[in-house]
């Protein structure tokens, strides 16, 4: 194999950036080989690799406390800090037990366990929707990479925690629901799409020795979403509120969107993700069917450089990266489950057009003064919350997304 030398300079901030880098690796300007055969994403994210471990590893030191959690970011790169009781805690021991899983390293391991610790607390929260995102990116990525000690106890507090979430499943509505809504009347049940990303608890729970009416619950809740959250053209509702007493709609629209009859980015992200986890649970059509009628909606909205904006519909140009971060991980495992060769080419051919992008400026951070691994994240944008920063979950997805590559090209999938 024949190979040349390209260089890539990263600008190394304070005593700790420049410890950080000659820890992993020998120097700050790093070489970079292209070898024949290597395509210009594997080097992308080969760098990309590099250079958010030492990201990670720095912001262990920024956060300074395993109570606390990152969220967002600052329009300066730093991060805000929430303890666990906030919906994003679980992304960061997320992103250090995928750093650890890329490293090796034994100390992303250790930081991984002391932070996924924190989580604990949250697992008889009934007050929240969002107990898989808590639980599965924290102890499921623990129990999934870990040996230790640990793992019974990871696996006694996920049961406890997918108990919690049970709870919200109405068997009038066939959903769970909701634990906020900004337009709520009397006898409403509200049901948002990001809901679909927490039924990987219900289902992991179900087969570790929790109730089997769990799946039940998750598919019930799906099937619904399928129905009633998607327009005919492909593009999603964020919202649907139902009577409680009767299971009727009373109302579909949006929270975070630009408008009741446009397609929140991120939302529609969430409800592509969720259904080919449905699928790789269930193995069943028709949440494949629905994963890549959404995909191709989302994929026939992106601009030309794949990273899409927060809303489809809207004239206020903001882009999203973790929406992108999203589709791109969940098209990566959905590739696996198609059989049709044309199909699975182009999916393949788009989830890597959105992580070349990714992987580069303007949305991936190489300075050392910051250590978020991405920019251009929006949370809420009508009401002016967290636009166009950093988010911890686009940082999670895109770790993510990056194992999922680079381990069906080891496999030969890709």
């Amino acid at each position: 194999m024949t190979c040349s030398k390209f260089y890539y300079t990263v600008k190394a901030v304070g005593p700790f950036s420049i410890v950080a880098a000659v820890i992993f690796f020998p120097t700050i300007i790093f070489p970079q080989k292209v070898c024949a055969g290597e395509s210009k994403l594997d080097s992308l994210v080969n760098r990309a690799i590099k250079i958010s471990l030492i990201h990670l590893g720095k912001s262990v030191e920024e956060v300074n406390d395993t109570t606390l959690f990152p969220t967002y970011g600052t329009k300066q790169l730093k991060w805000k800090l929430k303890p666990s009781g906030d919906w994003t805690s679980g992304f960061y021991p997320g992103c250090l037990w995928y750093a650890f899983e890329l490293s090796k390293n034994p100390k992303f391991e250790k930081w991984a366990r002391q932070w996924t610790s924190s989580i604990e607390r949250e697992k008889n929260n009934s007050e929240t929707h969002d107990l898989g995102f808590r639980f599965m990116c924290s102890l499921g990525n623990g129990l999934r990479l870990g040996d230790g000690k640990e793992n019974d106890e990871y696996k006694n507090i996920l049961l406890t925690a997918a108990n919690t979430l049970s709870k919200r499943y109405s068997p009038v509505v066939g959903c769970l629901s909701s634990n906020w809504d900004l337009h709520g009347t009397e006898n409403s049940f509200p049901v948002i799409i990001d809901i679909m990303m927490n039924l990987d608890l219900l289902f992991w729970a179900s087969e570790n020795g929790g109730s089997p009416d769990f799946i039940e619950y998750a598919r019930s809740h799906a099937i619904k979403t399928s129905h009633d959250f998607i327009r005919p053209d492909g593009g999603t509702y964020h919202a649907v509120r139902y009577d409680k007493n009767t299971g009727e709609i009373i109302s579909k629209g949006t929270l975070q969107g630009a408008g009741d009859e446009t397609t929140w980015s991120r939302g529609h992200a969430w409800g592509t993700y969720g259904m080919v986890v449905m699928y790789r649970y269930t193995k069943e059509k028709q949440f494949l069917d629905t994963a890549i009628r959404l995909a191709n909606y989302f994929i026939d909205h992106l601009p030309q450089d794949y990273v899409s904006a927060w809303d489809f519909q809207s004239n206020i140009n903001y882009r999203d990266v973790s929406a992108t971060c999203i589709v791109a991980s969940a098209l990566l495992e959905m590739i696996k489950y198609i059989d049709d060769g044309t199909l699975k080419n182009h999916f393949q051919s788009e989830a890597e057009s959105m992580l070349m992008s990714l992987c580069q400026s303007p949305y991936f951070n190489n300075d050392f003064s910051t250590n978020c691994l991405l920019d251009h994240s929006v949370q809420f944008l009508p009401i002016n919350s967290n636009v166009d920063v950093p988010s911890i979950f686009a940082d999670y997805y895109f770790l993510e997304a990056i194992e999922r590559y680079i381990t069906l090209r080891k496999i030969g999938g890709l």
